[in-house]
C-alpha cells in the first residue's frame, strides 16, 4: 500500500476523533458535578460482600438500573484514582471513539460507500447532543450504551455478510457475539431493550433469510421489562411518568428539533430568532427528501436509518415531563447515517447535487457546532466551579478538624451541582451545612430535592458560633474566605429550630440526657428519650422522624413508636420489618399552634443489644422536623 493511500486510511478513523478531541476539548477537561457525587459516594457505603451487592444492583432515584456504566464505573475509578476525574475522561472519550469507529464501519456497511460512514461519524460528533455525554461523567452510561448498541449491530451486518458468502461457521460465530454484546448491554443501561427491533428492523427490510433469528432475542427484552418493573415500577406521575397520549406526538417533533438543529433551538451567536427553525426546517427537507428518492428506487436501508432514530427514541417519548438534551444522543447515529450518505451520493453526482449537498451540511454545521462548543465550555466552568467549593471545603476541614463547616453564599448552580448530592462525604466529610437563609437565594426544584435539609437553623448557628464549633466560609469568589468572626457580629438566634438533626454534636443542647453519643451520622435513643423543637407555625402541620431501625430488631416484628407532645400521648406509629429505614409522619394537634417550643417523647416497645454492644438500642435518628 502506497503512503498516500496509507494516510488516507489512518485519516478516514482518525479524523472523526481528532474533531471530537478539538469541539470538546473543555469535556474533556471537566470535573465533576450533581449526581456524579452521588456514585461516587457508592464506595463509603460498601463494608461486605451484601453491601457491595446492593451498591452494584440495588436500583436507584427513578428505578435506574445500571450496575456497569455508573456502579462500578464510579465505584472502581474513585477507588483508583479518587475524585482526579481525569481518568473517568479518558474512558468516557475512549469510548466515544470507538462509537465513531463503529459508526464509520456500520455506515460503511450499510450503504457500501465508505465515505457515508466517515461524514455520519463527523455529523454525529459535531451535534450538540454531545454536550452532557462527553462533558457529565454520569451520563457515561449514554455513551457505554450506545457502544454495545453499535457493537452488537456491527455483529449482525457481519453475520449477515457471512451467511450471504456461505461461511455458516463464520454467520455462526458473529451471531454467537452479537448476542454477548446484546446481555451484557443490559447492565449499561434500560434502553439496550430496544436492540431486538432495531436488529428485526434491519433484517425484515434488508436480509429477509435472517429475520427470525432475531425474534428470541425480543423474549429477552420482554423478561427484562417484566423483572425490572418488578424491582422499580413503572411511575404515573411526577416528572419520570410515563403518559401513553398524543403527547408523545409533540415530544417527538421537538426531539427532532433537537437533532437536526441545537438541543432547545438555542444558540451563543446573535442571530434573528426565525433562523434556528429556519435552519431546522432546510435540513429536515433535505434529509427527508433523500430518504424518499431511496425509497423509491427500493434503498431500504434508508428506511433502516430512520427506524434506528424512531426505535432509539421511543422509549422516552412517554416521558413528556422530562425531555433531556442527550435523549437524542443515540437515536441520532441514525439520521446521521442517512445524511452521511445523502452526502457522499450527492460527491458522486452533477455539480448541483454537490453544491445543494455542500449547503445543506454548511447550515447543519451553522446550527449544531456553535452550540456544542459554547455548551462543552460552560460545562467545564461550572465544574470547575464545583471544585475549587469541594476542595476548599476540604482545605478547611484540615485547618479546622472536627468543626461544622457552615457556606455563606452559595447560589442555585453551585448548590445543586456542589452541594445537594454530598460530595464532602464521598471524602470522609460530614458536618458541612449552609448559613441559615440560603434557601432564599437558591431556585427550588423540589423533584431534585430539599434545600432546607442544608440549611442549619438559626438558633443552631448562633450557638455553634459562639461556642467555638462552627466556622464560616464565604463561597463567592474563586476562593472559600473565612468569615467566622464576622459572621459571630452578626448572626443571632431565632428561637427553637423547627428542624432538628439529632446527629449534629451541634444540636445535642436540644436532647434529653437519655440520648447515646452520636455515632456519625445517627445517634441511638434507648427504650425513651426527649428533644426540645420549635412548635407549628399553622394548623395542618406534622412532625417527621426519619431513622434506621436494622433488620435484627424487626425479627420480632414491627416496632410500635409512641409519640408524645407535651405532655399528650398521640397514637402509636408501626415500623414494619421490610423497612429497615424509616420516615415517620405524626400529626400534631391544634393546641402546639404558635408555641415557640414543644417537647417531644418517643418510645419504642422494645430494644434490642447489638453484637458487642451492651447498650439497650431502641431507634436511630436521624431528623426531626415540623412542617
Amino acid at each position: 500500500m502506497n503512503p498516500a493511500r496509507r494516510a488516507a486510511r489512518i485519516a478516514y478513523w482518525v479524523v472523526p476523533w481528532l474533531v471530537c478531541l478539538l469541539v470538546y476539548r473543555r469535556g474533556f477537561m471537566a470535573w465533576f458535578r450533581a449526581d456524579d457525587f452521588a456514585w461516587l459516594g457508592l464506595s463509603a457505603r460498601v463494608h461486605g460482600f451484601r453491601d457491595l451487592l446492593e451498591a452494584l444492583f440495588l436500583p436507584a432515584a427513578q428505578g435506574t438500573f445500571r450496575p456497569l456504566s455508573e456502579r462500578a464505573f464510579f465505584m472502581l475509578g474513585f477507588s483508583l484514582f479518587g475524585l482526579d476525574a481525569l481518568p473517568f475522561r479518558i474512558v468516557i472519550f475512549a469510548t466515544q471513539f470507538a462509537n465513531l469507529a463503529l459508526v464509520a464501519a456500520i455506515g460503511a456497511r450499510l450503504t457500501g460507500r465508505r465515505a457515508a460512514g466517515f461524514w455520519a461519524a463527523l455529523f454525529w460528533t459535531v451535534n450538540s447532543s454531545l454536550i452532557e455525554p462527553l462533558g457529565w461523567a454520569c451520563v457515561y452510561n449514554q455513551v457505554m450504551c450506545a457502544f454495545f448498541l453499535l457493537l452488537a449491530f456491527y455483529f449482525l451486518l457481519r453475520s449477515v455478510e457471512a451467511f450471504a458468502a456461505g461461511d455458516m461457521r463464520l454467520a455462526k460465530r458473529y451471531e454467537i457475539l452479537q448476542w454477548v454484546a446484546f446481555l451484557v448491554g443490559f447492565g449499561v443501561q434500560e434502553l439496550n431493550l430496544v436492540y431486538p427491533a432495531l436488529a428485526a428492523s434491519y433484517t425484515f427490510l434488508c436480509a429477509r433469510p435472517r429475520f427470525r433469528r432475531t425474534l428470541p432475542m425480543f423474549a429477552v427484552s420482554a423478561l427484562y421489562v417484566l423483572g425490572h418493573n418488578r424491582l422499580a415500577p413503572i411511575q404515573n406521575s411526577g416528572d419520570y411518568g410515563f403518559h401513553f397520549t398524543g403527547a408523545v406526538f409533540r415530544v417527538l417533533g421537538k426531539y427532532w428539533t433537537w437533532s437536526v438543529g441545537p438541543i432547545f433551538l438555542r444558540t451563543p451567536l446573535h442571530v434573528p430568532e426565525w433562523l434556528m427553525p429556519a435552519g431546522v426546517a432546510i435540513v429536515s427537507l433535505g434529509l427527508l427528501a433523500f430518504l424518499a428518492r431511496q425509497l423509491r428506487a427500493r434503498a431500504w436501508v434508508a428506511a433502516f436509518c430512520l427506524a434506528w432514530y424512531l426505535i432509539a427514541l421511543a422509549p422516552v417519548l412517554p416521558l413528556r415531563d422530562h425531555m433531556t438534551e442527550y435523549y437524542v444522543y443515540v437515536p441520532l447515529i441514525g439520521l446521521c447515517w442517512l445524511g452521511g450518505w445523502a452526502f457522499a451520493q450527492a460527491w458522486l453526482s452533477g455539480a448541483r447535487a454537490k453544491a445543494v449537498a455542500t449547503t445543506l451540511a454548511l447550515v447543519y454545521g451553522f446550527l449544531v457546532l456553535p452550540r456544542a462548543v459554547y455548551g462543552s465550555q460552560s460545562n467545564y466552568q461550572l465544574t470547575q466551579r464545583v471544585r475549587d467549593l469541594v476542595e476548599g471545603v476540604a482545605r478547611a476541614h484540615e485547618l479546622h478538624p472536627g468543626k461544622t463547616i457552615l457556606l455563606q453564599g452559595v447560589d442555585t448552580d453551585q448548590f445543586w451541582n456542589g452541594i445537594n448530592d454530598r460530595p464532602f462525604r464521598a471524602i470522609g466529610i460530614e458536618n458541612v451545612y449552609l448559613a441559615p437563609g440560603s434557601d432564599g437565594r437558591i431556585d427550588a426544584h423540589p423533584d431534585l430535592g430539599d434545600i432546607t435539609e442544608f440549611v442549619l437553623p438559626a438558633d443552631v448557628a448562633a450557638k455553634g458560633v459562639e461556642q467555638g464549633g462552627i466556622v464560616v466560609y464565604d463561597v463567592t469568589g474563586p476562593q472559600l474566605r473565612n468569615i467566622t468572626s464576622i459572621y459571630a457580629s452578626l448572626a443571632h438566634g431565632a428561637g427553637t429550630p423547627e428542624r432538628v438533626d439529632v446527629s449534629s454534636p451541634l444540636t445535642a443542647y436540644l436532647l434529653g440526657p437519655e440520648w447515646y453519643p452520636n455515632d456519625g451520622n445517627h445517634r441511638w435513643m434507648p427504650k425513651s428519650a426527649s428533644l426540645r423543637i420549635g412548635g407549628p407555625t399553622a394548623r395542618g402541620q406534622r412532625l417527621y422522624l426519619q431513622g434506621t431501625c436494622p433488620p435484627e430488631q424487626l425479627r420480632a416484628g414491627p416496632i410500635l413508636v409512641t409519640m408524645t407532645v407535651d405532655g399528650s400521648t398521640l397514637d402509636p406509629a408501626a415500623i414494619h420489618p421490610q423497612n429497615d429505614s424509616f420516615d415517620l409522619s405524626i400529626p400534631l394537634s391544634d393546641s402546639a399552634v404558635g408555641k415557640k417550643e414543644i417537647e417531644v417523647v418517643v418510645e419504642v416497645n422494645r430494644t434490642f443489644r447489638a453484637p458487642g454492644d451492651n447498650r439497650d438500642l431502641g431507634l436511630a435518628f436521624g431528623v426531626f422536623e415540623v412542617k
